[in-house]
Formats: C-alpha cells, sequence, structure tokens
C-alpha cells in the first residue's frame, strides 16, 4: 500500500510539473534586437527570436482525420515580425539646445516588418529578422557617434496573424523594465512609436529587398509588390 502511494504521489508531482513547465515556457523568445554598421551604405537592425517550443506543438495529432488537423512540426509557418525603433535627431537638439525642449521631441520614430512563409524548426534555434536603414540618414541626424545608439524599440511577432506574447518585447532604454513606476513608460514608448513611425515610412526596409543573403537561415518570405 505504501509503495502505491509513493508511485500516485510520484506521477501526481511529475504531471503537476509538466504541466506547470508547459504554462510558463513562453512560445517565443526574443533574444535581442542588434544594430550594427553594416556598409557604407546600410546600418543593418537584427531582431534575434526563437521558439522554445513548437506553437502548434499541443495541436499536433500522430493520424490527423483532415487537412485542417495536420501540424508539420519541422516547420513554423506564416510568421510576422514587426519592428519599431526610435533614435534622437542629436543633430536637431545641439543645434537648438538653447530652446531647451524636452529630449522626446527629438525622437524619430521608423516601423517596418517581414512575413516569413515558413521557418525550419529545430528547438531553440535563433532566428533573424533583418532590417536595413539608410546610413546617410543616420549621419545626418546624428545617430551615430562611437556606436550606434537607440532609443527604444519594440518587438511584435504573430503565427497566423495570431499576435504571441513574450517578455521584453518593448524596450526603452532609459528606464527599467522591472520597475512598477517607470514600466508605465514603456507602455507609453510603443503607443508613440504606433502613431509617429508613420511619417517616416520607407526609411527602414526589410534587408532581403537589397540582398537576398540577410535569409540565410530564415525562411523564404512573403513578397509584397513595393518589395520588387
Amino acid at each position: 500500500m505504501k509503495k502505491f502511494l509513493k508511485i500516485f504521489a510520484l506521477t501526481v508531482i511529475i504531471h503537476n510539473f509538466g504541466y506547470l513547465f508547459a504554462a510558463t515556457t513562453p512560445t517565443v523568445v526574443l533574444e535581442d534586437v542588434e544594430i550594427s554598421k553594416e556598409s557604407a551604405n546600410w546600418l543593418k537592425v537584427a531582431v534575434k527570436f526563437k521558439f522554445p517550443v513548437h506553437p502548434l506543438q499541443s495541436k499536433f495529432q500522430r493520424s490527423p482525420k483532415s487537412k485542417e488537423d495536420f501540424v508539420n512540426l519541422n516547420y513554423i509557418d506564416d510568421v510576422k515580425v514587426k519592428l519599431y525603433i526610435c533614435f534622437s535627431n542629436e543633430t536637431q537638439k545641439a543645434t537648438l539646445r538653447s530652446l531647451k525642449k524636452l529630449d522626446a521631441e527629438y525622437y524619430q520614430y521608423y516601423s517596418s516588418e517581414i512575413e516569413f512563409l515558413a521557418l525550419k524548426y529545430k528547438i531553440n534555434t535563433s532566428f533573424y529578422a533583418n532590417f536595413l536603414f539608410p546610413i546617410e540618414i543616420a549621419e545626418r541626424d546624428g545617430f551615430i557617434s562611437t556606436y550606434v545608439k537607440h532609443i527604444g524599440h519594440a518587438v511584435e511577432i504573430s503565427i497566423g496573424g495570431i499576435p504571441l506574447e513574450f517578455p521584453e518585447s518593448e524596450r526603452f532604454l532609459k528606464y527599467n523594465p522591472k520597475d512598477p513606476k517607470e514600466n508605465n513608460y514603456i507602455g507609453k514608448f510603443k503607443q508613440q512609436a504606433q502613431q509617429n513611425s508613420s511619417k517616416n515610412e520607407g526609411f527602414l526596409i526589410p534587408a532581403h529587398i537589397i540582398s537576398s543573403q540577410y535569409l540565410e537561415g530564415a525562411g523564404p518570405v512573403r513578397r509584397k509588390k513595393s518589395s520588387y
């Protein structure tokens, strides 16, 4: 009897641990937003992300009854990555410093997105959504000094049009996301990015428009008419 109770208790613990792990493991992890001087013409902004588990793993069936039930766990289809990024116009800020404007008045917001038709899935494999920004604009507006510094960014990732939630999808670099008092500013940053990035449409572009080499290790993308 005691042996049975021990086995039963162990089974319950394993079951609950597995449930807890599934409940707390995020579907997608944003690893980094990397900015670098790619060439004499471009800055590169790379959104690095991974999937700790396949997003549709819970729906997988070994013997699906219809096409709608079929899930190929070797691929993740229809993954859209949208990036909002903000730089400060340090050229204007230096010239107009006597006006004593708020720093936020010199913020410039940009956005772009890439839609992957399919990503070949392996657990914890990192993928990159690469974007390019004109170096001459960055130099003109003072984004570049000894290194490229940005004010903040926000990343949206969706699968089949369904948005995914993940930690630190928004970063306003002057504020600490773990501080409840400062975290409110991060949400406002994204609102500003959504409202104002359309003013600068076309500056930040998917890198594969310039060269397909930026898709290496990723997958085919949905090409819009403006991409040709």
